[in-house]
């Protein structure tokens, strides 16, 4: 279902209406690619959803780490996509805090701890998450490195005022280095948990690989048609219906 439900949204977003702000050149540098041998730039500083000064290193504390980057003003698909980010990471039925952590890095420096703090409770993500979730704001020094040691591509788009990004999700062991690069609007459950737990990984289908795909060209457009937005929430809102009942399911049995 919620595959098919990520080919729809592609097909919205090549029907969406176009804005342009940025060119092709630009949108073939949002994008995330990470290098051979990455690891969790640990040392780097920045400010929690607390107003607390912290690390990347320290959020881990030495479990595995799930990182996506945001701008946590964004208008439109970030809060959607950390909902679903944090549906499938309650559907692997591991543990917050005991066996993974999530990072959420702010990509726009301008942006504070309550920007941070919006973006979260926008996106509605579970209580028993939000305890094992740092959202982060840095410096453009620490962003720049951050960005920089994960070959995570974004371009601001000073028309619209909106950054255009991938939609991924970093994956890192318990050592710190990087085991998996996926895509957080088709954010699969299984394939996130074997990422965490060192298990075999799960091949990519065809609607996730279009799910970077799609983000990139939508966000590059200097605003998201209406159905697009709409599409994003309904698949978040499918994606956390299903955790429930899978919840319900297991306190029954």
């Amino acid at each position: 279902m919620i595959a098919r439900a990520v080919i729809l949204l592609a097909a919205l977003c090549a029907a969406a209406p176009t804005h342009a702000a940025l060119s092709q050149r630009d949108l073939a540098r949002a994008v995330a690619k990470p290098p051979a041998g990455a690891t969790l730039p640990g040392s780097l500083s920045f400010t929690d959803q607390r107003g607390m000064a912290t690390t990347l290193g320290a959020v881990a504390d030495g479990a595995p780490l799930v990182l996506i980057f945001a701008d946590f003003t964004c208008r439109h698909v970030c809060a959607p996509a950390l909902a679903m980010t944090s549906g499938a990471l309650s559907a692997t039925g591991l543990s917050p805090g005991r066996d993974y952590r999530l990072a959420v890095v702010g990509i726009d420096p301008n942006d504070t701890p309550a920007d941070a703090r919006h973006l979260a409770q926008s996106a509605g993500t579970s209580p028993v998450i939000a305890r094992a979730t740092a959202l982060l704001a840095g410096d453009a020094a620490n962003v720049r490195a951050a960005t920089g040691a994960l070959g995570y591509g974004y371009v601001y788009d000073a028309a619209n005022d909106q950054f255009a990004h991938d939609a991924a999700v970093y994956v890192f062991g318990r050592d710190g280095r990087f085991t998996a690069l996926l895509p957080e609007l088709a954010l699969q459950p299984a394939a996130l948990k074997a990422a965490l737990t060192g298990g075999e990984p799960v091949r990519q289908s065809l609607a996730e690989r279009v799910a970077h795909l799609c983000y990139g060209f939508a966000a590059a457009q200097g605003r998201f048609g209406r159905p697009v937005v709409i599409a994003l929430q309904g698949l978040s809102l499918l994606l956390l219906a299903s955790v429930g009942v899978l919840v319900w399911r297991r306190r029954r049995a």
